[in-house]
């Protein structure tokens, strides 16, 4: 290892976070804001010779992303080195016994540290600005050593918008009656606190910037990931996780994790921290979290939970009031939590030392065994390669037939950020007997991210026992409507390696589509074509018969009676007339006006829509109850969609006192009457799981959502759903995947009998689990997971479902596409 030249005053100008911020960090009711807190860290970088701050990127609202690099003036000076050196530990393959060696004896452990990912977590961001200062100027112990020895890696904080939305609302609310209420948005653009479900997905700036860091850069050996919880339980979680624990995982990286937390608890508890709990609350078995994937990654992923007060004040907890962790009985001492915390006052302050006791316990721990983790790390990697090289599947194929051009690129642009390789077959091939063309997508598992890629493919059964308490399944290519081919035996097939997402359609040979000869309506590229060409003011169709079931094109005419001559004049590609038997269609001519409802408290399920519908260009309003409440929705609507909210919110809002008097109020009963009025005056209403309920009572529908009963549940997991013959579902295909998270399944047998009610989408009469787990799935089967009433003049479509979850469900999003456009029409 090199050692440290001798000391300068290397941080002579910087000023400390107490210094900066003119106020000790955890001060009760002061929070620093992103102006602040970046600040503080460019100043400390262009003082400190032992710490360099990059500006990654903006986030998505347009603040700069930051990192910052702390360690030794020698190790910052050769961080070039130190990152090859620690990505052939990543990918060892053709290490030499010496080679492997000298990179044990000469590479520091980089440990990277990410904070405040959920931006009321608000400790974590002053706590980091804390230990950075810290880790760059402390001489004492374990801070001296943790330079010498480790590269420490910092987010300041996952998420600078969330950081400034919170501050700003807090200091107008502190010393009000409304201190410390709930924001009116959410604090990320569109995922809120589902940012940290995004880390397969992939789907937003933020996340994107730091997997790009950790896969294609820096290849760390420890991730840490500083969070808060709620305020009732135990004062800091530590790992080890709690069972069922996913059989992808390495057992030497889970060992390793088990190994740092067990340390940390008994150095915590040993120096007098009481209310430190381990092995309860949080799992191992989903992928998707960002101290999650990481360790598909063979990289010990850290996760610390603390109790959080309200936002920056103080909370007194009475003895009586606290609540044993996770699955233990009582608020007493046990193996997993050894030293209940007796109550009393919660601080800000008190949050941060917690953190940075485990902070100070973990880069001793690291130090220490420096060159044992290393080699657990390089280890991991060589078991991965060798698992992939004995064990089935040997790979995972994309066929070049798969319809849907965007759901391959954005899948390979996933895998390729995560570290993943990707091929495409150069010629025709066999795999386990079955032939395969040219322009085949090739995943091979023999590869160091080999266990990820397994974890995203293969389908998931999560273990007998006690249910899940999220998601259970999430097999990634099934979500995104892909075929997807395990292979088990031996494959041979020259490849070529794709290296852009970008050209990966043109790689496997995929010709483009042109909207005027017809696109298969399962083509999410097509979809955004069709929404761009509604914008311009074209008329679409979906052809609902003949040889063109399901396709979409342009040049549709506005009504049904026009489209026996539109048909009759439409030449395809090689001048051959169309099937005269294609006789109808359903149209959209222009772009309805769409609203999208969002109360004034934030919700994921509002965001993730708004996500794709940006991200596929389709142009809407955001629709606040007094909007509602205001009438005459047609003035600016033809279509009105309601995320999934409970009927609570929707009817009554926030409650009068819990915020300023115009943000208070739901929809009842003035809004309600007007949702009613719109629908039966010629609307288009689009509900979706709580608020399919809630329309379902307002309209006096009569159907029976069956998954409250019969002991049902499914708390997350893909499900399989099949269209009826009804033309709305043209085209879809014969199994649809959508992602089932407590959702809604509707019997019709009690319906009301004066409404017109058809079905587009069921439920699977059997094989209803794709991947996850499901109890008593029987309940379900074969009941509606798509109803379409006619009220009146007006439409109300029902989802069971969150067509647009997490933005994972690509195969889905056609399910709301298909309702915006033609669920008014009644020519099918």
């Amino acid at each position: 290892m090199a050692t440290d030249p001798p000391p300068r005053a290397q941080t002579a100008d910087a000023q400390s976070p107490e210094a900066y911020l003119g106020r000790p960090v955890g001060t009760d009711f002061e929070l620093a804001d992103w102006e602040q807190v970046s600040g503080w860290y460019r100043q400390l970088g262009a003082a400190s010779a032992r710490v360099q701050v990059q500006t990654l990127g903006k986030s998505t609202e347009g603040r700069d992303f930051l990192l910052a690099t702390i360690a030794s003036e020698a190790n910052l000076a050769r961080l070039d080195e130190i990152r090859a050196a620690t990505a052939r530990i990543a990918d060892p393959r053709g290490l030499s016994a010496d080679e492997r060696a000298e990179l044990i004896a000469n590479t520091p452990l980089v440990l990277f540290m990410t904070c405040s990912m959920h931006s009321t977590e608000t400790a974590g961001t002053e706590f980091g600005m804390s230990f950075a200062w810290s880790l760059a100027t402390s001489d004492a112990e374990p801070f001296a050593s943790a330079r010498r020895d480790l590269v420490v890696v910092i987010v300041p904080t996952l998420n600078p918008d969330g950081l400034d939305s919170v501050v700003h609302w807090y200091r107008e609310n502190v010393g009000t009656p409304f201190e410390g209420t709930g924001l009116l948005d959410l604090y990320q653009h569109y995922a809120g606190h589902d940012n940290n479900r995004d880390w397969f997905g992939l789907s937003q700036v933020e996340t994107r910037l730091v997997t790009e860091q950790i896969y294609s850069v820096w290849h760390p050996q420890v991730y840490w990931d500083v969070h808060q919880q709620g305020s009732s339980e135990e004062r800091l979680f530590v790992p080890p996780y709690r069972d069922p624990l996913n059989p992808n995982l390495d057992p030497g990286v889970i060992s390793g994790i088990d190994a740092l937390g067990s340390r940390a608890l008994w150095d915590l508890t040993r120096t007098g921290f009481t209310g430190v709990s381990t092995g309860v609350s949080y799992d191992m078995w989903w992928n998707g979290g960002n101290r999650n994937v990481p360790v598909r990654h063979n990289i010990i992923g850290l996760l610390t939970e603390a109790a959080s007060v309200n936002i920056a004040s103080p909370i007194f907890l009475e003895h009586g009031s606290l609540r044993a962790p996770g699955d233990l009985d009582g608020y007493a001492p046990s193996n997993r939590f050894p030293d209940p915390w007796p109550g009393g006052w919660w601080r800000l302050s008190d949050i941060i030392r917690y953190e940075r006791a485990f902070g100070e316990s973990l880069i001793g721990s690291l130090s220490r065994d420096r060159e044992a983790l290393l080699d657990n790390a390089l280890a991991a990697a060589e078991r991965a390669l060798q698992a992939g090289r004995d064990s089935a599947p040997t790979a995972w194929l994309l066929p070049s037939d798969n319809a849907n051009g965007r759901s391959l690129r954005r899948l390979v642009d996933i895998l390729l950020m995560g570290g993943v390789e990707v091929d495409v077959a150069n010629a025709e091939f066999q795999a386990d007997g079955r032939t395969y063309p040219q322009g085949t997508l090739v995943i091979r598992q023999e590869q160091p991210y080999g266990a990820h890629i397994k974890d995203l493919f293969e389908v998931q059964r999560y273990p007998d026992g006690a249910a899940p308490y999220d998601v259970a399944g999430w097999t990634l290519p099934i979500l995104f409507g892909l075929r997807r081919v395990e292979v088990v035996g031996p494959l041979d097939v020259k490849t070529k390696r794709i290296t852009s997402a970008e050209g990966v359609n043109a790689a496997m040979g995929r010709a483009g589509f042109d909207l005027n000869q017809g696109v298969d309506g399962l083509d999410g590229d097509m979809w955004a074509e069709v929404f761009a060409e509604l914008k311009a003011g074209a008329t679409v169709a979906l052809v609902t018969g003949g040889d063109e079931q399901g396709m979409l094109r342009l040049g549709a005419a506005e009504t049904e009676a026009k489209n026996d001559a539109l048909i009759d004049g439409l030449i395809n590609a090689n001048g051959k007339a169309h099937d005269q038997s294609a006789t109808k269609s359903l149209v959209a001519n222009g772009l309805p006006r769409i609203g999208l409802y969002s109360p004034w408290s934030g919700t994921m399920n509002e965001g993730w829509l708004r996500w794709v519908f940006d991200t596929y260009g389709v142009e809407f309003v955001t629709v606040r109850n007094e909007m509602i409440r205001a009438g005459n929705l047609h003035d600016f609507l033809d279509v009105l969609i309601l995320p999934s909210v409970g009927s609570w919110t929707i009817d009554g809002g926030r409650a009068p006192g819990s915020v300023a008097d115009r943000y208070t109020r739901g929809l009842d009963p003035e809004g309600a009457i007007a949702v009613e009025e719109f629908v039966r005056t010629g609307g288009n209403l689009i509900a979706m799981e709580s608020s399919a309920r809630w329309a379902n009572d307002l309209f006096e529908l009569g159907l029976s959502d069956v998954s409250r009963d019969g002991g049902f549940s499914c708390p997350g997991s893909v499900l399989r759903s099949v269209p009826t013959d009804e033309s709305i579902a043209a085209g879809l295909p014969t199994s649809l995947p959508l992602f089932f998270s407590r959702g809604a399944a509707w019997s019709l047998d009690k319906k009301n009998d004066e409404i017109t009610m058809t079905v587009p989408l069921r439920y699977a009469s059997e094989r209803v689990l794709y991947s996850g787990w499901i109890q008593n799935s029987s309940v379900i089967e074969k009941h509606a997971a798509w109803v379409h009433a006619e009220v009146e003049a007006g439409d109300v479509h029902l989802l069971g479902f969150r067509p647009q979850y997490r933005s994972w469900s690509e195969a889905s999003f056609q399910v709301l596409f298909r309702a915006i456009l033609f669920g008014s029409q009644r020519n099918g």
